[in-house]
């Protein structure tokens, strides 16, 4: 055998060997930002979680688009703002970004994700987005997932999601939407979660601590048509008796958030008994009593519930 096809293995060793050394080097950048990758079986990178992370709109952004496999990016509570999103215009394989509160972001930015067609999961909880972003997002039919809780969006923006025919999670809570905008659920058949949740507290020693009105008939009866729904939130809203009646036509739910709820009475709770799929209930500072929380225990038995409601802390005062 020659001596050049002795050597010929060995080289091809050193390349490999060489190659999986520049892979692993090629993270150490990440790392040292404070955040995490995940790989797939081929050992590619799938996975980047950046939460908290010091990375901002310098060259890791363009790096990060630059990872031909990327998946999900989670850039959540970090300082990167449009110019920094805009990177990542070249990045359209990416399934999930979240962007939760990183609060320099504006519709400007999300311009990034005009062609990620691949896109199932969009997190922009917290940012400065408005209806521009939702008028994008709309044309990303694929979408399965979306976050624009405490944003600028409003009940005009709210119109584009008509064509998410496959959306199956969302979450709206404590934004400048009305409760007039809610009428647009009927359109999102598909929903299986659905947050409402964050309202702002009105303070107690305020009038109107009872949470102010209640939530008008018509926006009850758009969720309750629902019927896909296994998740629901509304805590800190002013849903009381007659709206969980209503929406005891969810007979799939299985998780309910009446946290902060302060309509939610032992009168009120009596309505959850006819909830037929019910298995997780957050009654947390709502005007429930011990006995009205051990009374729908007694009624149903396998229902777990978080109750250190207002009531029993003021009892305990």
């Amino acid at each position: 055998m020659s001596e050049t096809a002795m050597t010929r293995p060995s080289l091809l060793i050193m390349f490999a060997a060489a190659g999986l050394s520049l892979a692993a080097e090629g993270t150490d950048w990440i790392e040292r930002l404070g955040g995490k990758v995940e790989r797939d079986a081929a050992n590619r990178i799938v996975t980047v979680n950046l939460r908290g992370s010091w990375i901002n709109d310098g060259d890791e952004m363009t790096r990060l688009a630059e990872l031909p496999y990327l998946d999900t990016l989670d850039l959540s509570h970090t300082r990167v703002t449009d110019e920094g999103l805009l990177r990542l215009k070249p990045a359209p394989k990416i399934r999930d970004l979240s962007l939760f509160y990183a609060e320099w972001i504006t519709d400007q930015g999300m311009t990034a994700i005009r062609d990620w067609k691949h896109l199932k999961r969009l997190n922009v909880r917290g940012t400065r987005i408005s209806d521009g972003t939702l008028a994008l997002v709309g044309k990303l039919t694929g979408l399965e997932a979306l976050d624009i809780a405490q944003t600028s969006v409003t009940d005009n923006g709210l119109e584009h999601l008509i064509t998410l025919v496959g959306l199956k999670e969302l979450a709206l809570g404590r934004g400048r939407l009305t409760y007039k905008a809610l009428g647009i659920l009927r359109m999102l058949p598909t929903l299986t979660s659905l947050d409402l949740s964050g309202a702002r507290p009105v303070p107690p020693d305020m009038a109107g601590n009872r949470g102010g009105p209640g939530i008008p008939e018509e926006a009850i009866h758009a969720i309750a048509e629902l019927k896909e729904l296994r998740v629901l939130k509304l805590g800190h809203s002013s849903i009381g008796g007659s709206g969980l009646r209503i929406l005891s036509a969810l007979d799939k739910v299985e998780r309910l958030g009446l946290e902060g709820c302060r309509r939610i009475d032992d009168a009120a709770a009596t309505e959850l008994v006819n909830w037929k799929s019910l298995k997780y209930l957050d009654l947390q500072d709502t005007q429930v009593t011990p006995a009205g929380v051990e009374a729908l225990r007694k009624a149903k038995p396998a229902l777990a519930i978080l109750a250190l409601t207002a009531k029993s802390a003021e009892s305990h005062q």
